[in-house]
């Protein structure tokens, strides 16, 4: 295949026919029909590239259509938005996990951290998730830079704890950059340099993004942090090492180490149903000009058809209501319109195809409920929320999350705000934002059925909703002790009330309205 590929260059017919030429003999002896090469199958000539070669062939461009179909097609543009408010939301949310420890301390030091968590000072740490959830999306992968501060710009940025997050586009990380001789024995795969073991540990960043104008480019390390300072140059990169940046993108390949955007296997769609929107367009318009010809054996200017503007040009228009009479010999035909064509078909087809590419549901991309009844819609949201929960719980938490929740305790811990690591380094549970029910009152009544069984504890339903377990036992305590002291009991109270509404013990209600109002 290598001399294939060297050929390809300066002879690209030739190596295209030694590739047909070798597929072939290579399919004499295919054992599964998939792998034989017949009239159907003998253009089809798929790579034998492992993982990282066939991404960075093609992540450039891969790369740039995807973010020009974002800013100029719709269904792609509906699509990202949807994807990252189902993903991400209003953020994926950390609550201190401490034994023996006081996790509302903790839970209180990161939420005053996490708004002034941007380097830019522009958005707090859930507006740092969505947008590099949502540049993952995109691009395929997304770099956040860790920059731990030192004590005088912490206190500068009035905060406690001496960390910020930047997030990089992948761009700055040049998938062209290779080397197989470092001197500590390291290799460079699409600029991150790999350890024996295969384990990243640095990152060779471009200073400017390539894409920038002259003149217009922002240099990521103008202000670098002191950790930072003196790092090695390679040409017009920067080597960061690993503990500072967070490389989020999903490996499909085992060895793949760039990320692919999500809208790849669709790109061509969405660029074809642009197309065959503007062309049913164009078809409308024509169809809806009236055009009439006029065929006439009379002499020039004899019929009243062949009339004359002051131009001296034949001109006729029609109007309502008008009768005209034709002169002997005159004659008029009509244009046919042909119809609109299959083109309601062919669209949904094509966005049932691109909503799969993004992991959604046909009603979620388009908002086309027709035909849609509460068994349908929930079978859907049952495969969509599957797909949703690898991506937050195999990528962005793990990914993400956890680093992050990481390089903010060691900093905490640095800057003594926090002591030394309690209970296993500060463990911590994730919550991301609650998935709507598509009938409340059904899948309510179905949670509580789960709970009365034991398939479910209530703690996990109140988590499933996005909320933390002891903070909601906590506001149900100090509500009921503030109902009570009015005398209030709600139909809604089951300690009070059953579920048909009727008072549990009315002796005892009568007693808290007496002891609350002082009226018998």
């Amino acid at each position: 295949m290598w001399i294939e590929r060297a050929l390809a260059g300066i002879a690209p017919g030739w190596a295209l026919s030694r590739m047909r030429a070798r597929l072939a003999f290579d399919a004499l002896n295919a054992r599964y029909d998939g792998a034989r090469v017949t009239r159907r199958t003998r253009n089809w000539l798929p790579s034998y590239s492992d993982a990282q070669t066939e991404v960075a062939d093609d992540l450039k461009m891969l790369r740039s259509r995807s973010r020009d179909l974002t800013r100029n097609n719709a269904w792609a543009s509906a699509a990202l938005d949807m994807l990252i408010a189902y993903q991400v939301g209003y953020g994926i949310t950390p609550r201190s996990d401490i034994r023996n420890g006081d996790n509302n301390k903790v839970d209180s030091l990161f939420g005053e951290w996490a708004k002034r968590a941007d380097a830019h000072n522009i958005l707090d740490f859930w507006g740092i998730q969505e947008q590099a959830a949502r540049a993952r999306v995109e691009a395929g992968e997304v770099l956040i830079l860790m920059l731990r501060l030192s004590p005088a710009e912490a206190r500068r940025r009035g905060l406690k704890v001496p960390l910020v997050l930047q997030v990089l586009e992948a761009d700055l990380l040049d998938e062209t950059f290779n080397s197989d001789r470092l001197d500590n024995g390291n290799i460079i795969r699409s600029g991150i340099e790999f350890d024996g073991q295969q384990r990243p540990v640095a990152y060779h960043l471009f200073e400017r993004h390539p894409g920038a104008l002259a003149g217009m480019a922002q240099t990521v390390f103008d202000r670098q942090p002191d950790n930072l300072a003196g790092l090695a140059f390679y040409a017009k990169r920067r080597r960061v090492p690993a503990e500072n940046i967070i490389h989020l993108f999903r490996a499909q390949r085992p060895g793949q180490v760039r990320g692919v955007p999500v809208p790849s296997p669709v790109i061509g769609r969405l660029r074809e149903l642009d197309e065959l929107e503007d062309a049913a367009l164009q078809q409308a318009k024509i169809q809806a000009c009236l055009a009439a010809f006029v065929t006439s054996a009379a002499p020039p200017a004899a019929g009243p058809l062949e009339g004359k503007d002051g131009a001296g040009d034949a001109v006729k228009s029609f109007s309502p209501g008008m009768v005209e009479r034709l002169a002997p010999g005159e004659e008029v035909s009509f244009t046919q319109p042909s119809g609109a064509g299959s083109f309601d078909g062919l669209s949904r087809h094509q966005l049932h195809a691109i909503a799969a590419a993004y992991g959604l549901t046909y009603d979620l991309l388009t908002g086309d409920l027709s035909g849609a009844n509460y068994s349908s819609l929930r079978a859907g949201r049952i495969a969509f929320k599957r797909r949703l929960e690898q991506d937050q719980w195999l990528m962005l938490i793990p990914l993400l999350c956890e680093r992050v929740w990481r390089a903010w305790v060691q900093a905490a811990v640095a800057a003594e705000v926090l002591p030394e690591a309690l209970d296993h380094d500060y463990p911590v549970a994730w919550a991301p934002p609650p998935f709507e029910f598509v009938d409340p009152l059904k899948d309510a009544l179905a949670t509580k059925a789960m709970i009365r069984m034991g398939l479910k504890t209530w703690a996990q339903a109140v988590s499933e909703q996005g909320y933390d377990p002891e903070r909601q036992a906590e506001e149900i305590k100090d509500n009921n002790k503030m109902l009570d002291s009015r005398g209030i009991i709600l139909d809604v109270d089951p300690r009070r009330a059953n579920a048909t509404g009727s008072a549990q013990d009315a002796a005892q209600n009568a007693a808290i309205e007496i002891a609350a109002t002082g009226l018998a």
